[in-house]
């Protein structure tokens, strides 16, 4: 499909989330890992779309989930395939979406039970104005159905029933847009957070504390501003690394190569101001189009891993050509395609040793 003129990039966003993530090709299960000269990092999910992917273990093997309608799902019996697709993970919105377009949703297990956090679009926020919610299931390959009837994260403008965390202290911009890409985090002391963006730029990251459940806001907490950037940062994925908390996030365009993953480090959770950011996947290192949308499997007794998308071009494992642009050029086929790591650590910095197919 060929469009023509300009498009606003919220809509394209959209598009592109409904058209690559509906399935998932199957990923062999034989990796190895790639070379970290450009050109040599290829997708381990094959030349079907899996955006901003959330991988969970579970008694059978290892569940996917991605941006698309209701939340699309993947199995696989092993951390590396073969990858076979699963009913979404909601068959049902809450009464404030007005769209099953989900967008980066998160999956983390909370008191014997499986919450999925999720961003759906919301009317009175303007084009594709979201906010976020919970859905909650006994079985991770189950139904996952609405935690009640408000929005977990909502601002008061949005024309829904009030948020239990209505984004307050925000600048007005801010206020008039939602808010996106929630992702759990569970600390070494038990407490549970819940990290999320604001939508339009100056992007924002902002957390706020949950009950033990994850269910809920805790009574009485309100989000604060974790990091603040002039241009896009999206996608927070928080982790303990010793007295160190890390924050990977992507930054840019998405739907470019330009498109890359950072990461900060600090040891006092709520204070971000005096952290660095360093580049962690980007295409002048792995060879890979966008890498964006990063996504930790922490395991006992192996390696850690990381998963990510990034964009392939003309239905095949090659790279987006780097002045590949969304709107510009959707000819050339672009779709997200599934990209995964070892995660190590050199001096407490993150490194990424990508794998591919043998």
């Amino acid at each position: 499909m060929v469009l023509v003129g300009w498009v606003p990039r919220a809509l394209v966003r959209a598009l592109v989330g409904l058209l690559v993530a509906l399935v998932v090709v199957g990923l062999p299960a034989g990796v190895a890992p790639a070379a970290g000269r450009t050109g040599q990092a290829q997708p381990v999910g094959g030349q079907r779309g899996f955006a901003d992917p959330a991988v969970v273990r579970h008694a059978g093997g290892y569940v996917a989930v991605s941006t698309g309608p209701y939340a699309p799902r993947a199995t696989a019996p092993s951390a590396t395939g073969p990858w076979t697709p699963a009913r979404p993970a909601l068959t049902r919105l809450p009464g404030w979406a007005s769209s099953p377009r989900i967008w980066a949703a998160d999956v983390v297990r909370a008191g014997g039970r499986w919450l999925l956090y999720y961003s759906a679009p919301v009317r009175g926020l303007g084009p594709e104005g979201r906010c976020i919610g919970v859905a909650r299931a006994r079985d991770l390959l189950g139904e996952f159905r609405p935690v009640g009837r408000r929005p977990l994260v909502c601002p008061a403008r949005a024309r829904a029933p009030r948020a239990q965390d209505p984004v307050r202290k925000v600048r007005r911009v801010h206020a008039r847009r939602g808010v996106i890409d929630p992702s759990g985090f569970r600390d070494r002391d038990g407490r549970r957070y819940l990290l999320y963006k604001t939508q339009t730029a100056p992007s924002t990251i902002r957390m706020v504390q949950l009950t033990v459940g994850g269910g809920r806001v805790m009574r009485g907490q309100r989000s604060h501003e974790l990091v603040r950037r002039r241009g896009v940062t999206e996608n927070p994925e928080l982790v303990r690394r010793g007295r160190h908390l890390v924050l990977f996030t992507s930054e840019g365009y998405f739907g470019d190569c330009g498109y890359r993953t950072t990461y900060r480090r600090t040891t006092r959770l709520w204070r971000w101001e005096h952290s660095r950011r360093a580049p962690l996947l980007r295409r002048s290192q792995q060879g890979v189009c966008g890498p964006g949308g990063l996504d930790v499997l922490e395991r006992r007794g192996a390696r850690n891993l990381v998963y990510f998308h990034g964009w392939t071009c003309w239905r095949t494992d090659r790279a987006c050509p780097p002045r590949h642009d969304l709107e510009r050029r959707p000819g050339l086929v672009p779709q997200r395609s599934l990209f995964a790591g070892h995660l190590r650590w050199r001096q407490g910095r993150p490194v990424v040793a990508l794998l591919r197919r043998q």
